[in-house]
């Protein structure tokens, strides 16, 4: 009996993973809770923001460019139009040839990120 116990429980375990999926268990990480299918206004305060915050400004804010971001600063709307505007900023975030692969000490930005920030600069970087 003691033999089936371990099995038993390592399939349970297993199984119980199954159904979870990203956008459940990290929405935080593929959307900042805004819908990707692009049924939601994408705004720069609510949509975009949230994703440079938790993504971008530990090595690109006014006070680590310099030692880490290589001069290169997200901080404000401005200085994020400025990289969305020159194509640099999709660039580095889709991992294109000929742009540095961000962010550079983490994951790739989900596809649901990515998108939300191209409907954004396809919509006009407003800051709105």
């Amino acid at each position: 009996m003691k033999r089936l116990l371990l099995p038993m429980l390592l399939c349970f375990a297993l199984a119980s993973c199954k159904w979870d999926n990203e956008q459940d268990l990290y929405p935080e990480e593929t959307g900042n809770g805004t819908n990707c299918d692009g049924s939601t206004t994408i705004t720069y305060s609510a949509s975009i923001q949230p994703i440079i915050s938790a993504r971008c400004l530990s090595c690109h804010s006014a006070s680590a460019a310099s030692n880490l971001g290589g001069g290169v600063k997200l901080d404000t709307y401005q200085n994020v139009k400025v990289r969305a505007d020159n194509g640099s900023l999709l660039g580095t975030i889709k991992h294109k040839s000929g742009y540095p692969q961000m962010p550079q000490s983490g994951s790739k930005l989900s596809s649901c990120q990515i998108s939300l920030i191209e409907k954004w600069i396809s919509e006009g970087t407003l800051n709105n």
